[in-house]
């Protein structure tokens, strides 16, 4: 998978069962191919596993930070808890391949002590980066954060990481101390999903996937990346 924005998982949780919207969209890529944009389901937790499996060490490092070898039942719980109020959480599936496979997710999870911000994170299976998928999951998700008055997307990254951490002060994110060794990363939603290429959260983005590595955008401390 690459990793736009690290979203950790919190110390406790348990799904919720609220009602989530079920609304479905899909979109054509820049190659031609067709995905859905769906909100994630229970039904969804096996592929997760399964998807988590593939990555390295390394990449589950930079997508977890303190990454078990295998997802725990109380991890994907988490995973697939969304409400549509406060917790989102979209898929991307490709509709023209055998199976309609799951090839990415992006979510959100709203902070209760600020209820205009949420925790984002983007992810696209490495196979599948650079089809614009991950620009069309962020739009998307930015869509639903709005209409649920989250104005603000916060991201971790690693202190280490001085380089990218500069570049993105300069292009309009806020960083400040989150726990040792972690920075959190704050930048404003654009008021419009269709001002999101060329807003300051896809500039930010942008920088991510500049300074981070072999294809996979992931915000911590490998080399560079590209859109997904």
């Amino acid at each position: 998978m690459g990793e736009v924005m690290a979203l950790r998982e919190p110390t406790s949780g348990v799904p919720g069962d609220a009602s989530v919207d079920t609304q479905e969209t899909g979109h054509t890529l820049r190659d031609g191919g067709r995905i859905l944009v769906r909100s994630l389901r229970p039904s969804d937790r096996t592929e997760l596993a399964t998807q988590y499996e593939e990555l390295s060490p390394s990449s589950r490092r930079l997508r977890f930070f303190n990454a078990p070898k295998h997802l725990s039942g109380s991890q994907l719980d988490y995973l697939v808890d969304v409400d549509g109020v406060d917790r989102f959480a979209l898929g991307a599936i490709m509709l023209d391949e055998a199976g309609q496979p799951g090839v990415g997710v992006a979510r959100c999870a709203r902070d209760h002590d600020d209820p205009c911000t949420a925790e984002a994170a983007v992810t696209v299976l490495d196979s599948y980066c650079n089809r614009g998928i991950g620009t069309i999951l962020m739009t998307s998700l930015v869509d639903e954060a709005r209409a649920h008055g989250i104005t603000r997307f916060t991201a971790s990254v690693m202190w280490e990481n001085h380089l990218l951490l500069d570049s993105l002060r300069a292009y309009g994110a806020v960083v400040v101390p989150d726990e040792p060794g972690v920075a959190a990363v704050s930048v404003e939603l654009p008021r419009e999903s269709k001002e999101f290429v060329g807003s300051a959260l896809y500039r930010v983005l942008q920088i991510v996937a500049g300074h981070l590595g072999g294809g996979r955008p992931r915000m911590s401390t490998d080399s560079r990346a590209r859109d997904g």
